[in-house]
């Protein structure tokens, strides 16, 4: 299942399915490909100029827009307005005596 998780994530990077599934034999992760020379990719089986754009795309930082993530996206947080408390004051009248009863 990690192949297969590397191999997508690769793929989201721009690399070629073909080339991601050459690189899943040799590295387990795609920080140990990041970690890796040119020299040592083309030795995978690819090309070096491809194993260039392949390092390339995997030092950079994916797109934020394929991320979709909510945790990179901070919410600012508003202050609640403050209460207001106030008084209702009212007059009553007298009661009469049917009032009293009640």
């Amino acid at each position: 299942m990690a192949k297969k998780d590397t191999i997508k994530a690769l793929v989201r990077r721009g690399v070629s399915e073909q080339d991601a599934e050459m690189l899943v034999k040799s590295y387990n992760t795609i920080g140990a490909i990041g970690e890796a020379s040119v020299e040592d990719i083309a030795a995978c089986g690819i090309p070096e100029d491809r194993a260039e754009g392949i390092l390339k795309a995997i030092r950079e930082k994916p797109s934020s827009s394929s991320s979709g993530s909510s945790r990179a996206k901070k919410v600012a947080v508003q202050e609640p307005e403050p209460v207001q408390i106030f008084e209702a004051y009212a007059k009553f009248n007298d009661c009469d005596a049917a009032e009293k009863r009640l």
